[in-house]
């Protein structure tokens, strides 16, 4: 999936120097395409490779819509499963996100979120509504359909941050709402301005509650739940999605009485996962009320976006004068993406700097050997060690990303560097794996 990055980004960026003298609705037509090929591609990796089994409670319009996606939110899964319910309506490509402003400085695709239609948004009174008003009447203006997704909470529900739940349920109990209990208290503002904003645009609000499988520990007490790593080691056996349609004409606009049925929507959904985590009736444990059905994508929705992107990648990857552009793709937005969030946030140079040093040793490989493959394994855990390094800059303890690429990439090169006693590349970036994960095991600890 990262390795057909590049190459989608340069089709983009071609598409959006050529649009610039074209309408914004034929810039948005294209886009949405673009967009729809590289997700669908996505969904085809998760749902074949992982083996996890979804399971849809509700019955899903068949007509494309215009609506705002509300969500419960406990995971970094949980944008991909808001496209595997888009993609049932084919409106995969107008999904667009509203978004946590540190996530704009997230590698290779930051950047293209805003470019998409997403929204970033800083919490509290830092909140732009204007901004938010001005870019979501920008994009109905101009006719273009829109498949928003919010996660109120504002930040990932997570049973072993305390405070974090603490202060939640402190906040409800001042302002004279329910305590929730598996759920974080939801902020109004996003939704209502959403709402508010393209409620002659929208159809209907999407209610849409996720629980996943296997994240009780042996005391029956909730984890927290499974991370993409996790999902890519098959440790989440099956998602449960429970599927509500609110037509637009039923929602509140005041503020006063949008935000209590907000808040009412998040207390059914706080019921539902009582149930579904602490019933003790085997046959509600681990399921939502009503009929679940399996819901499989067909391959015909998302092997045609494999076959395009990696007919696109693989002829760039086998000659010389394409290797440079894709390499130079990699390196110069992994390092704007460095260079722009080292002025927000407190930034882990050494997780940065150990990024940089995986592609170059991948570089290095393909001078030395001509070696395509060193050069794709150093671009690849370079960008996810870059991803790690962003995670950590934002939450200290937030190692896992971190933690996967260079554990793995420390067992590989030291297998390397046995065989070959080669200490360029492979003794060098095993040294400095096996020195980032012990580093990042004293940060767990910490």
């Amino acid at each position: 999936m990262l390795g057909t990055a590049p190459v989608y980004l340069l089709s983009w960026g071609a598409w959006r120097l050529l649009s610039t003298v074209l309408p914004s609705r034929v810039y948005h037509k294209v886009d949405d395409r673009l967009y729809y090929i590289y997700q669908s591609m996505v969904l085809f990796f998760f749902e074949n490779y992982t083996g996890v089994e979804i399971i849809l409670y509700g019955d899903i319009p068949k007509n494309k819509e215009n609506v705002v996606y509300l969500s419960n939110h406990q995971s970094t899964v949980d944008w991909i499963i808001a496209d595997m319910l888009a993609i049932k309506q084919n409106a995969l490509g107008h999904v667009r996100y509203v978004l946590k402003d540190g996530l704009k400085w997230l590698p290779l695709y930051g950047w293209y979120f805003s470019q998409h239609g997403g929204i970033y948004v800083k919490r509290s009174a830092k909140f732009n509504d204007k901004e938010m008003r001005k870019k979501l009447l920008r994009q109905t203006q101009c006719g273009a359909p829109m498949y928003l997704v919010i996660f109120p909470e504002g930040t990932r529900y997570n049973p072993e941050l305390k405070n974090v739940i603490a202060d939640s349920q402190a906040f409800a109990a001042k302002e004279g709402l329910a305590v929730l209990k598996h759920t974080l208290t939801p902020r109004m503002k996003a939704s209502h301005i959403a709402i508010e904003t393209m409620k002659d645009h929208l159809d209907a609000v999407y209610d849409i509650t996720v629980a996943y499988e296997g994240s009780l520990d042996t005391s029956g007490q909730r984890r927290p739940a499974p991370s993409m790593p996790e999902f890519l080691c098959k440790e989440c056996p099956r998602v449960h999605i429970h599927f509500n349609r609110v037509d637009i004409k039923e929602i509140p606009p005041e503020p006063v009485f949008f935000r209590r049925w907000l808040h009412e929507r998040f207390e059914i959904k706080d019921r539902l996962l009582t149930e579904f985590y602490e019933s003790e009736d085997a046959d509600k444990k681990h399921r939502f009320p009503g009929e679940g059905k399996c819901s499989l994508l067909n391959l015909s929705y998302t092997l045609p976006s494999v076959v395009i992107l990696g007919g696109m990648t693989l002829p760039l990857l086998l000659t010389e004068n394409g290797r440079k552009v894709y390499v130079r793709t990699w390196v110069y937005v992994l390092l704007r993406t460095c260079l722009d969030s080292s002025f927000v946030m407190a930034i882990d140079w050494f997780g940065f700097g150990y990024a940089a040093a995986i592609i170059f040793g991948g570089f290095i490989g393909y001078k030395r050997k001509g070696s395509v493959m060193s050069l794709m394994a150093g671009l690849i855990f370079g960008a996810l060690s870059a991803y790690g390094a962003y995670n950590i800059s934002n939450n200290p303890k937030d190692i896992t990303f971190a933690l996967l690429s260079s554990g793995v990439l420390s067992v590989v090169m030291g297998m390397r560097y046995k065989k070959s006693g080669k200490l360029l590349p492979a003794g060098i970036v095993t040294l400095l794996s096996l020195l980032m994960v012990f580093r990042l095991l004293f940060l767990m600890v910490m």
